[in-house]
């Protein structure tokens, strides 16, 4: 058996620097690929180097949705990178209302570009959703969202039923074993095994 991180950040700092132990460490840990995620403009070129230049790695492109200024993908540039091999998927996008206040109309924009290239494409969504669950849902179902993760699940039983009717897979993190996290616990016991990621 061995592992497929659906999620890292190779490129940010604290891991750019010392890819030979990063991967060394993967190898060791029976990790034998990883996807790269994008989370802007500059960042997709960052982790798109590295896919290229390292088989085992992949990488997906987008923008995060943490920053309102960012630098936006049209949906016509999206599918445009999605065309190379080493891209598959399209995030990380979604909603945040967590860090980000006021009016979001921008994210909910930001979120359905991002879904509209997923569903142009044909590849998966990679979705970060932070309380804003209900919104979240919403925009996959009304935009007709047609794969993907949700990433960094910290939801609970009934979310996890919404993405899994969706099509959708849910990725765990180290969260799940927090004391403080019982519906995070009844949802990863809830979704079926070949259904969730890590």
């Amino acid at each position: 058996m061995y592992l497929v991180d659906s999620h890292c950040h190779l490129n940010f700092d604290g891991l750019s620097s010392r890819l030979p132990e990063v991967f060394a460490n993967m190898a060791e840990n029976q990790v034998r690929q990883a996807l790269a995620i994008s989370v802007s403009r500059q960042s997709f070129a960052e982790v798109l180097a590295i896919a290229e230049a390292n088989d085992h790695i992949f990488a997906t492109v987008g923008v995060h949705p943490d920053q309102e200024d960012a630098e936006e993908f049209t949906v016509e540039e999206l599918v445009r990178h999605t065309q190379h091999p080493k891209v598959v998927g399209i995030g990380e996008t979604g909603l945040d209302y967590h860090w980000c206040k006021g009016d979001l109309a921008w994210q909910h924009r930001r979120f359905a570009c991002h879904i509209l290239a997923a569903n142009q494409s044909g590849l998966p969504l990679v979705v970060h959703t932070r309380d804003a669950a209900a919104d979240t849902m919403r925009l996959l179902r009304e935009h007709q969202a047609h794969a993907g993760v949700i990433h960094c699940f910290t939801e609970n039983v009934e979310v996890a039923k919404a993405a899994l009717d969706l099509g959708f897979y849910i990725s765990f993190s180290g969260i799940v074993t927090f004391k403080n996290a019982p519906d995070i616990q009844a949802a990863a016991k809830y979704v079926p095994a070949d259904r969730i990621l890590v």
